[in-house]
């Protein structure tokens, strides 16, 4: 998953210009979705694109039943690490360079996979307009364009957010024991809240600090970005096991098809 990229490395959050970081707390904090997608995709999924694919942690699993495996992020220190990944275990999974806004590869595929909160990153109406543009472009006639986003929880976002332990882990880079807390300011008017990821060492607080914004993105919000773009959504699930989505539901899955 990453953020915006207007060209500048400075303009990726600080995580995803950090692989071994990113890579630990994914060992730690990514969701179980790998089976969502497998069952989703079946066993002959044909053309599959990636959008915001990282160091390949879903990638290049699903590559193994795939026709063709493209993965594509904006964070060179990211592709780096997944292209070594897949050099090592023999994977045919491709992985490019570009920003999951406003991308051209020249080809379509069967399948577009938006996962884990990485359409939150996203927060200014022109760049969803030029995201779905985008993965229009690239459907297959009978494509599928697949997103995960979190249901948002409004009393949460309405209380004032102070620091909040997060967990506590054994960087093995730097042999140092690692308390992460997270804090936020939420931007009602414009749906945006402002995250700050906070690293205390055991004799230092604040020893690094990361920053990223995500839009809010409540169910009928998202629904309608969609149907504004030109997309029907022909299936909604609350969490990885397709459960049906309702209003307690930790999860919005998107399945949906060009209209």
């Amino acid at each position: 998953m990453t953020g915006h990229d207007d060209g500048e490395s400075a303009a990726i959050d600080a995580l995803y210009r950090d692989p071994q970081t990113y890579e630990l707390l994914a060992q730690m904090t990514a969701p179980a979705d790998l089976s969502f997608y497998r069952a989703l995709l079946g066993d002959a999924a044909g053309r599959v694109l990636e959008l915001g694919c990282g160091t390949g942690r879903l990638s290049l699993p699903l590559a193994r039943h795939a026709t063709e495996m493209t993965g594509l992020d904006n964070a060179p220190a990211m592709l780096v690490v997944a292209r070594h990944k897949a050099a090592a275990v023999g994977s045919t999974a491709r992985f490019e360079q570009a920003d999951f806004r406003r991308f051209e590869l020249q080809r379509c595929f069967d399948w577009v996979l938006l996962p884990y909160n990485a359409l939150n990153h996203v927060c200014d109406a022109a760049d969803f307009d030029d995201l779905f543009e985008s993965v229009g472009r690239h459907l297959a006639p009978d494509g599928r364009f697949v997103v995960d986003s979190f249901q948002p929880d409004p009393a949460a976002l309405a209380r004032p957010r102070e620091r909040r332990r997060l967990l506590t882990y054994l960087d093995p880079y730097r042999n140092q024991r690692i308390t992460l807390s997270e804090s936020s300011h939420y931007d009602a008017a414009r749906r945006v809240n402002h995250i700050t990821w906070h690293y205390d060492l055991v004799d230092q607080p604040d020893w690094r600090i990361h920053r990223t914004t995500m839009r809010i993105l409540f169910g009928d919000e998202l629904d309608a970005l969609f149907r504004d773009h030109g997309f029907v959504v022909s299936a909604k699930y609350g969490h990885y096991d397709r459960s049906p989505f309702g209003p307690r539901s930790p999860k919005q899955l998107v399945v949906a098809k060009r209209a």
